[in-house]
């Protein structure tokens, strides 16, 4: 009876272990192709986003001068990096490698890299950056990122919306059950660019055994239009 009772509590102790323990976070490392590029960002019902009539103004001299075939407005033609969330709307894979305490965007254009720390505050004085600067925590099943500290001289999207120095980007990437999807919705901040903040979406397909290739911006001297 005596090392019965030892089992049954050798057991319940395991139990409770199991109980206790932190569920292991989805794995989202690979290699991601969006499903379909998204040129131009909408909100989630389909709707322009919501700009202030400063930011309207900017819109419409992008698109005025890119009726005439002039992009110098955009600094992907100079082989500057895209910023987000462009970065990830492109027909440009990214692959993800995940660890304990940081998680690493790496994209094939032009090899761009991103580190997201994971349970860190996001800091409020760091120096401008194309990709900003990104933490990220784990919310049940889904990683949640955000970001600040973008260059405001990139673009939002390939249509020439703006941001500003402001710009708050929360990205939360859920992975279907297969591992096989992944589904963002990411929410866009700015009170110098936006009436209010907004949400626009995105899928992605996972492509096993898939290798980033070596590619490399070269820019010539006429400014070419930029990949959706």
């Amino acid at each position: 009876m005596r090392r019965a009772g030892v089992l049954l509590a050798a057991a319940a102790t395991l139990a409770l272990a199991s109980l206790a323990a932190p569920a292991a976070p989805p794995d989202l490392s690979g290699v991601w192709f969006i499903t379909h590029s998204v040129g131009a960002l909408m909100t989630l019902d389909g709707h322009a986003p919501p700009l202030t009539p400063e930011a309207k103004a900017v819109v419409a001299a992008h698109r005025a001068a890119a009726a005439k075939g002039d992009f110098s407005f955009d600094g992907v033609t100079r082989c500057l990096p895209p910023g987000l969330p462009r970065l990830l709307l492109m027909r440009e894979p990214f692959e993800i490698l995940q660890k304990p305490k940081v998680i690493y965007f790496v994209h094939q254009l032009n090899r761009l890299p991103r580190r997201v720390y994971l349970d860190e505050a996001l800091p409020t004085d760091v120096d401008p950056h194309y990709l900003g600067y990104s933490v990220g925590r784990w919310d049940g099943d889904s990683l949640v990122v955000d970001s600040s500290g973008f260059d405001d001289s990139t673009l939002l999207d390939n249509a020439g919306l703006p941001h500003s120095d402001a710009l708050h980007l929360t990205e939360r990437y859920q992975l279907s059950q297969d591992g096989r999807h992944l589904h963002l919705t990411v929410t866009i901040e700015d009170p110098k660019t936006f009436t209010q903040p907004w949400s626009a979406q995105a899928d992605y397909l996972k492509r096993p055994g898939y290798e980033l290739t070596e590619e490399v911006c070269a820019a010539t001297p006429e400014a070419r239009r930029p990949r959706s």
